[in-house]
């Protein structure tokens, strides 16, 4: 738990300076711990300010909000890469923070089957939560290709699945992330052809669908 001062020409003026000194909506600042250190004295006739509003603010270090820090470091890492972005979306939640992009460069940020644009999201994981102690999960994306790539996996998957229906032969996908394999998995979940089966180790590990065997 750590605890800050803040003065202001009143109390609401007070609230609205800790909002900014943290990072969030003076709503989400009514939710912490406020004790009233001053009301504080306006001076004769409301002119002038003869003692200012003072107020302490508790608050837990691992619900803060990281947005800016996040910001940052994504404006860090493309700059490095020499690659110009910009922010053009950005939501954080209690446990998500989603960050959509723009960039003249989108093709070259997202990679052959997205796997940049991955590896640069796992970095500003690493980054971000290790040095803000927090387990947020930072969610990248650029002109709405995790959304493309969703209906394409889905896509493939009932195709894979209507040929291994068809012929009666398994078949073994490419090596796919978490999130996708897991997409595979509940699109065909309700298949009553088929059956569907990770297998491989870390980067390496596919999805394998099996024909439904009657009996």
């Amino acid at each position: 738990m750590k605890v800050i001062e803040i003065e202001g020409k009143s109390l609401d003026d007070a609230k609205k300076k800790a909002a900014e000194e943290l990072g969030i909506e003076v709503s989400a600042l009514n939710k912490k711990r406020i004790e009233v250190l001053d009301e504080g004295k306006s001076g004769i006739f409301g002119f002038g300010v003869s003692r200012p509003a003072r107020i302490q603010v508790s608050y837990d270090v691992l619900t803060k909000d990281i947005g800016e820090y996040v910001k940052d470091i994504i404006h860090s890492i493309f700059k490095k890469m020499g690659l110009d972005i910009s922010i053009v979306e950005f939501h954080e939640g209690e446990s998500k923070v989603y960050v959509e992009l723009e960039s003249s460069n989108s093709g070259l940020i997202i990679g052959k089957k997205g796997k940049t644009l991955e590896a640069v999201q796992f970095l500003v994981n690493l980054i971000v939560n290790q040095q803000n102690n927090s387990d947020k999960k930072i969610i990248l994306d650029i002109e709405g290709y995790r959304a493309k790539r969703e209906r394409s996996l889905k896509s493939l998957a009932r195709t894979i699945a209507a040929k291994v229906a068809r012929n009666g032969k398994a078949f073994t996908m490419e090596p796919m992330n978490p999130f996708e394999r897991r997409l595979i998995h509940l699109t065909l979940q309700n298949d009553n052809r088929v059956t569907t089966r990770s297998e491989g180790q870390g980067i390496y590990r596919k999805v394998k669908v099996f024909p439904k065997r009657n009996g």
